[in-house]
């Protein structure tokens, strides 16, 4: 099954089970030269996990569900309500300003452990409270899809996947639970390591989600 049709089918899915499943938008892929643009304009060579997406695949996406409101998961899902990915070519210059004014008003100092973070990043996913996740420009450690948070988050650089295609590969099966960290924090080794759709959390979330159905 295609990225495409999988995300169509998780939101069928909980549509089905009186979720709140918003339309799926996965519009086509991006040419060459819309990428050279954004390129351009980021003055970066896009991460190449993330290019192939934009190029093959859509070039905006936005997926997302929102559970009922009288629906409680047990525990360690008791806080998670929603499921959001999304991305999108023309937004990342826009996220990019966006970042870099947090950079340049709080998060000011690179030899700062928690500034750090929010450095040397290419955000593609507005979280919606402040937060962001995103890719890691550093030379040694380029691909890797990290959580960038605002305010003493415990994701705080926190690697979700070693690259844009692995994150899809890991989240997507979950339904993309989150994006807050909190939501999507029970889905990784004890709150370490990456997003890992065959753990024992995973296998209980995606039964009660009918994920797998």
């Amino acid at each position: 099954m295609d990225l495409q049709s999988r995300l169509r089918f998780i939101l069928s899915s909980l549509s089905r089970q009186g979720f709140d499943a918003r339309p799926l938008v996965f519009r086509p892929p991006a040419s060459e030269a819309e990428l050279v643009e954004v390129e351009h304009q980021l003055r970066i060579e896009l991460p190449s996990s993330l290019r192939d997406v934009l190029a093959f695949a859509s070039a905006h996406v936005e997926f997302r569900w929102f559970a009922p409101k009288d629906r409680r998961f047990p525990e360690p899902f008791h806080q998670n309500f929603s499921g959001d990915i999304h991305w999108s070519l023309p937004l990342l210059v826009q996220y990019a300003r966006d970042k870099q004014q947090w950079i340049e008003t709080v998060f000011k100092n690179p030899d700062d452990p928690y500034d750090r973070v929010w450095h040397n990043k290419l955000a593609f996913h507005e979280v919606g409270n402040g937060d962001y996740l995103a890719i890691d420009l550093d030379a040694a450690l380029q691909g890797r899809v990290v959580y960038l948070s605002h305010d003493d988050g415990q994701g705080h650089g926190h690697v979700l996947a070693a690259s844009f295609a692995e994150l899809l590969e890991a989240w997507v099966p979950l339904g993309c639970p989150g994006a807050e960290d909190w939501q999507w924090m029970p889905f990784t080794d004890n709150f370490t390591g990456p997003i890992d759709p065959a753990c024992a959390n995973a296998r209980q979330w995606r039964e009660l989600l009918r994920l797998d159905a």
